[in-house]
């Protein structure tokens, strides 16, 4: 169960790293906030569904922003649910919290420093969400409980169809938890914005500055 709380947490970084490789088209030496609005973008298109339109995202339909963040999360719970052997019903659960918890972010995007290369180095404070504090415990309790009352309804399941009841249960802990979201203190993270590789004229974040982003997005106290 611990394996798969740890992939949940995962989900950010994977989607931030998807989405950080849309590129920004601007002026040949961007402004200060330039870069502060594209970072800014990435993150509110990715946590919302939407952004500042002033921003220019590459191959961003305009009136179809939430269907990129919605089409990425439901890619990456097709492709988690098939790996761990989850029902269509728990796969869909488990997208809706995903995308409530991707609401629930907490993020501030700071100063922007020139670099040598005519792009900057945006600093972005992130407040992680808890998610997994805890979350061991509540499941064992309630599993207890289960076990207790539905013993021979539990162990007439198959395995996959366990893995899915426990499931059910783990998306329902979880959602309690975004009732009332608690944050770890507040991190600070450094990104560069600046030339995209054989893009002239064309700004943007690299895959493995967005995974700087995700990594940070969701707390991994309790995991």
């Amino acid at each position: 169960m611990k394996k798969g709380l740890g992939r949940l947490s995962l989900l950010a970084l994977i989607m931030v790293m998807t989405i950080s490789m849309l590129a920004g088209c601007g002026p040949k030496k961007p402004a200060p906030e330039d870069a502060q609005a594209y970072v800014k973008a990435v993150l509110d298109l990715m946590c919302t569904g939407d952004y500042d339109h002033s921003v220019n995202l590459a191959d961003i339909e305009e009136g179809k922003e939430s269907e990129v963040r919605d089409n990425l999360i439901g890619e990456m719970m097709t492709q988690i649910g098939s790996e761990s052997n989850l029902s269509e019903e728990v796969t869909a659960s488990f997208k809706d919290f995903m995308m409530n918890a991707m609401e629930k972010a907490k993020y501030t995007v700071g100063d922007a420093t020139a670099t040598e290369d005519d792009g900057y180095d945006v600093t972005v404070s992130i407040e992680p969400l808890q998610l997994f504090t805890g979350i061991d415990e509540e499941l064992n309790e309630v599993l207890e409980e289960k076990v207790a009352s539905e013993s021979d309804k539990i162990l007439a399941m198959s395995e996959e169809e366990q893995t899915n009841y426990v499931m059910e249960i783990v998306i329902e802990l979880l959602n309690k938890k975004l009732e009332d979201p608690q944050y770890d203190p507040a991190e600070e993270v450094v990104v560069h914005y600046g030339p995209m590789e054989g893009q002239k004229g064309v700004y943007g974040c690299t895959e493995a500055e967005g995974e700087k982003l995700g990594s940070k997005l969701f707390s991994t106290s309790g995991l």
